[in-house]
């Protein structure tokens, strides 16, 4: 489904100072892995244009791009977001650094959710910060979507 007029309405939230997007090296990485061009340009672009590069709460060996990390002392919290497995190593450092910078997390993955959730991460899916926003996606290509602006903090994707 495109979501038109969502890039535009996270925009004014964001010029508005009332939402601010953070992302690390992991998000990045994983979309540059999408496999269709034009749709890992497009979120590449968006994620670039709308949000804020920042280093990851944690260090994560194979994962980590040093100059893109900070250490940690919260190891527990880390495991606890991974799960004690390897293969959740990325979604723990997006995790891990909602955590560290005290912010939202957004993500429509329901372990990663719960995972989260149980360390005191506050947890958004991507409708519910797009209706932050006042963003509500068009059902029918004839609605027209609002802008609007939701006070916001923090979020990392």
């Amino acid at each position: 489904m495109e979501l038109i007029g969502a890039f535009e309405a996270l925009r004014a939230s964001i010029s508005s100072e009332e939402l601010e997007i953070l992302f690390t090296h992991v998000t990045v990485d994983e979309m540059a892995a999408i496999p269709l061009l034009e749709k890992r340009q497009r979120l590449l672009l968006f994620l670039i244009a709308l949000g804020r590069l920042i280093d990851t709460g944690s260090v994560c060996f194979d994962v980590s791009r040093l100059d893109f990390c900070r250490l940690s002392d919260d190891d527990d919290a880390f495991e606890s977001l991974r799960s004690n497995k390897i293969s959740h190593s990325r979604d723990a450092l997006i995790a891990h650094t909602a955590l560290a910078e005290r912010c939202s997390l957004v993500t429509n993955e329901k372990r990663l959710t719960a995972r989260s959730r149980d360390q005191g991460i506050e947890v958004l899916t991507t409708t519910d910060l797009l209706a932050l926003v006042d963003f509500i996606a068009p059902t029918a290509p004839s609605v027209s979507s609002g802008v609007g602006r939701g006070p916001r903090d923090n979020v990392t994707s």
